[in-house]
């Protein structure tokens, strides 16, 4: 009797190794699965961007490596197109335009003085007086010679006088000094972009959105901005552009569902803040208004942030 179970035992183990070997040769030789859309029923419904100023930011940097000499500005002030923010040291700048001008100066009286021989020299023959014509021709060479001897005075007085501009951080745009990370003293390198942010006073939200769901938006559609780490809400928004091109980012997830090989385009929104104290490249969360979070055509949303 136990012979026969050690027996049937036996066959069990043996059937069962079978079993398990064929059924791994039939799966390895079945293509790989295609990787598919998620199920819009599962899709998290919301879609997730970044706080920018309007337009993107502006990066202001230094033309050449200079301790900072003058600070106009603080973090936080509005500035107009051209306003000085910061100077870096310039006593060479400025010494050498003290010489330019001295240069342009001579050279502008040296003019005058050759411009008076002449008329005098021209009066006097003109009256009958003994003035040969050569000497009124080497006169007017002269004056000549003079007036371009200025022409290139002048010339390298701008010339200094634009490498004095280079020294002094001037904003480019009408905005919001929104990061000032400088200090008195200290050096400012060629490199370094991102110590003077600055950008509008408006804000927008950056959405990054699979390319499948872009049908989805509308120029208009209005959602509500959320804090992504506390979900409180910061303001609404309304879409008012779609991008043209493919986001150059490869976003890849751990979520179910989602796929690793997901096209992104970008949509904006103009966001009107409940708050003043927004900073740039929050997280936020983007979800449809008074649709239970799903778009004003009642389709789910998703997207990803950078």
């Amino acid at each position: 009797m136990i012979k026969a179970i050690k027996a049937l035992v036996l066959i069990l183990v043996a059937v069962s190794g079978v079993w398990f070997i064929f059924n791994s040769l039939a799966k390895s030789s079945k293509p790989p699965a295609v990787a598919k859309a998620p199920e819009l029923p599962k899709v998290p419904e919301r879609v997730y961007g970044i706080i920018e100023p309007a337009g993107r930011e502006v990066y202001l940097t230094s033309a050449s490596n200079r301790p900072v000499r003058k600070i106009s500005v603080n973090e936080g002030d509005r500035v107009k197109k051209g306003q000085l923010m910061v100077e870096l040291e310039n006593e060479v700048e400025l010494a050498q335009i003290q010489v330019a001008e001295s240069g342009v100066e001579l050279r502008r009286k040296e003019l005058e003085i050759s411009r008076y021989d002449l008329e005098k020299k021209k009066s006097l023959q003109e009256k009958g007086g003994a003035v040969a014509q050569y000497d009124i021709d080497q006169l007017r060479l002269k004056m000549e010679f003079d007036s371009l001897n200025l022409a290139s005075a002048e010339k390298e007085l701008a010339l200094a006088r634009e490498q004095l501009r280079q020294l002094e951080l001037r904003s480019p745009i009408d905005g919001i000094i929104y990061k000032l990370e400088v200090k008195l003293g200290e050096s400012l390198g060629t490199g370094e972009t991102k110590r003077i942010i600055l950008g509008s006073p408006d804000l927008w939200v950056r959405l990054y959105v699979e390319t499948f769901w872009m049908d989805r938006f509308q120029i208009g559609d209005r959602f509500k901005v959320l804090d992504s780490e506390t979900s409180r809400e910061i303001g609404t928004g309304a879409v008012v552009s779609k991008t043209l091109f493919l986001s150059d980012r490869n976003f890849r997830v751990d979520a179910a569902g989602e796929r690793f090989d997901a096209e992104f385009r970008q949509i904006i929104l103009k966001l009107e803040p409940s708050r003043a104290d927004i900073p740039l490249g929050m997280n936020v969360i983007a979800t449809p208004e008074n649709t239970g979070g799903r778009s004003p055509k009642g389709h789910p949303l998703i997207g990803h942030y950078e």
